[in-house]
């Protein structure tokens, strides 16, 4: 979900004509989501949700864009999960009137504490035991505003002048509409969702319309069929007067296609308002498809219902949206792979939703615009996170919908973090293998940040270019804040020193971050990219380089999170004035390589085995050493580190 909140000087500084039109055009940058409430639940509303697995579900519902009224039946097939289920439990609005409930077609009792319902059953059913519950209910639930949604709202778009009735369940709304077992680790197997209108509209949802079905003179009955699981929060439907603009999409170096439907407001202006970007639709499903692999749902569809609201929501085949635009369209269509094929496991884990969403607006960004566009693009998110010195991106209050969707957090650190792995990985095949094997193990499922800590080491190892994962996922998804850094240099003939001195935002946190980065070195003639290691407070590094340097750039490329707080040249600088640092060797246990840090000048680092066979040697002319690990069997192995001040010892392990 990418949503919309103005802050008061922003819709200020607006001309009045294009007040509304930028509340739904999403015009501004990324901004904290709409649906933030406090006093939510974590899981289920009643621990005996949990005694059975829902494997189907049918709505029959009469609707209309002109309230959020709805009535009629929702069936529930569901499989007894629990030793023994004495009782039927499941969640609905008080706002909402139950006429009936038939289990297995027999009608039985139900009472209610609040959304919680309860059915007795005359008989306790044993583990395995398949049933449905039919509930007939009916009322006007509450609906939201263009600024917040409710699970139903019936709202008029200020832009276009439509009416449409949309439903918005992430995260625990869905109560709000529908009899329903808000987990997330219970995806549904398949769904029908029947919705009788007024003739005069059209309403969208999930998976394929099988059908139009004439009801009477002045009412039809749209019949859609989702046939791959979803989570609970993804079914929807949208109601208004639109048009439908559909067409499809073909996947390169295949004759396969994939439907693109789009429920567009039926102004004569709309539709080619908004054609440019819709057309495109086609192409990132086509792009996204090469780097996360084939559109998981395209043998149904992917497409849009217009709606009344601030962003989108990325409701499975078809999301809700208040507006085309390109960064918009690429961030839902994203979540079709990371929200909806692969769900987050609980909501303290909304990056695995959220982060790689806005990550897609990125390399949708880099793609069909301009890589200067797409640094820009991802450092407009590190200056957000940076905006404020703590936080974690995994939730820690997942009570507080503001807290799980906190755009600061859960989406521009999330989609940060991303971008640093890509860095640290350092090979876009293999970051995008990540990608694609995450799709193809845990599809029509769900997922945490450790699950995805786990594949990436299945794939690249725990230790990645002196990366240790376990490092790199505790520092930046569950701890806090980023590293700020004073940087120094200086140059004599050939050699130069750059000094590093980090602090953190968030000390108490993470007192130091561990991580590689990029710093250019310039001259009138010619730059030079040079990759190291930080993971010392204050690290001293030396380089050869045959050109009179001018200045340094600290992280040219916008990889990594950080705050700059000095870089200047440093005419004292002068490796043999600074006291000596201690050596050190990471990551050990290594995988591809060991880094010796603080290596002095004119020293020898010799690697034997155990039987003193020399296996690697080398004079160093720098403060930093990679010795390949690659090539060695896994086991014990010695380094030793000599120069003019004696010899030190070390014993490295390779995995």
């Amino acid at each position: 979900m990418r949503s919309l909140i103005k802050s008061l000087l922003t819709i200020a500084l607006l001309p009045a004509a294009f007040m509304a039109m930028a509340q739904e055009n999403n015009i501004s940058a990324r901004c904290q989501s709409f649906k933030g409430r406090m006093g939510a639940r974590t899981t289920v509303a009643d621990i005996a949700e949990d005694n059975y697995d829902v494997k189907y579900v049918k709505f029959d519902l009469n609707v209309t864009n002109a309230s959020t009224y709805l009535s009629g039946n929702v069936s529930t097939t569901a499989m007894v999960t629990a030793t023994s289920m004495s009782a039927y439990v499941f969640e609905l609005s008080s706002l909402l009137t139950i006429d009936s409930v038939l289990i297995d077609g027999i009608a039985q009792p139900v009472t209610s504490a609040g959304v919680v319902r309860t059915v007795t059953l005359p008989t306790s059913l044993p583990i395995g035991t398949m049933f449905t519950a039919q509930v007939f209910y009916g009322g006007t639930p509450t609906s939201g505003t263009l600024m917040g949604s409710e699970g139903v709202n019936c709202i008029a778009s200020p832009s276009w002048g439509n009416r449409a009735t949309y439903t918005l369940s992430e995260s625990y709304h869905a109560n709000e509409w529908w009899p329903c077992k808000q987990s997330l680790r219970d995806k549904i197997d398949s769904v029908d969702m029947w919705l009788t209108i007024p003739d005069s509209l059209k309403a969208g949802s999930n998976g394929m319309l099988q059908s139009i079905t004439t009801i009477d003179a002045t009412h039809n009955r749209y019949e859609w069929s989702e046939r791959f699981p979803i989570d609970y929060y993804l079914i929807s439907y949208a109601v208004a007067n639109y048009v439908d603009y559909s067409y499809y999409m073909h996947y390169t170096g295949s004759t396969d296609s994939t439907l693109v439907q789009n429920y567009v407001y039926s102004n004569p202006s709309t539709l080619p308002f908004f054609k440019s970007v819709i057309d495109s639709t086609g192409l990132m499903i086509d792009f996204f498809s090469t780097l996360y692999g084939r559109y998981p749902f395209w043998k149904e569809k992917y497409g849009h219902c217009m709606g009344p609201l601030g962003g989108g929501m990325e409701h499975q085949t078809m999301t809700t949206l208040g507006s085309f635009n390109g960064t918009l369209v690429a961030h839902e269509l994203g979540h079709q792979w990371f929200g909806d094929n692969v769900t987050c496991g609980t909501w303290a884990d909304i990056f695995m939703n959220e982060g790689f969403a806005s990550y897609s607006e990125y390399l949708f960004i880099d793609h069909f615009r301009s890589h200067a566009g797409a640094l820009a693009d991802i450092s407009s998110q590190q200056t957000n996170v940076k905006s404020a010195p703590d936080g974690a991106i995994y939730v820690d209050d997942t009570t507080n919908e503001n807290r799980i969707f906190d755009s600061r957090l859960s989406y521009d650190k999330g989609s940060c973090m991303l971008h640093m792995l890509r860095f640290v990985i350092n090979d876009d095949s293999t970051f995008f293998h990540v990608f694609k094997t995450h799709q193809q193990q845990m599809h029509d499922s769900t997922a945490t940040i450790a699950d995805l800590k786990t594949l990436t080491a299945s794939i690249t190892g725990m230790n990645v270019n002196g990366m240790n994962l376990d490092t790199f996922f505790n520092q930046w998804a569950y701890l806090q804040g980023f590293p700020e850094y004073t940087v120094s240099w200086n140059q004599s003939g050939s050699d130069v020193w750059v000094k590093l001195v980090q602090t953190t935002s968030m000390p108490t946190s993470v007192p130091l971050f561990y991580t590689p980065i990029e710093i250019k070195l310039r001259s009138a003639a010619a730059d030079t990219t040079i990759r190291i290691f930080n993971n010392q407070p204050t690290q001293i590094y030396h380089f050869t380089w045959n050109r009179n340097m001018t200045t340094m750039l600290f992280d040219p490329n916008y990889w990594l999170l950080y705050q700059l707080n000095g870089l200047t040249h440093d005419i004292t600088l002068d490796v043999n004035k600074v006291s000596k640092a201690q050596i050190t060797v990471t990551p050990n246990p290594a995988t591809n390589m060991w880094l010796v840090n603080n290596v002095s000048e004119n020293s020898n680092v010799t690697l034997t085995d155990l039987s003193g066979r020399v296996l690697w040697n080398a004079n160093v002319s720098g403060r930093t050493v990679a010795v390949p690990a690659t090539d060695w069997a896994a086991g014990m192995y010695l380094l030793q580190v000599k120069n003019n001040e004696g010899v030190e010892s070390f014993k490295l392990i390779k995995q």
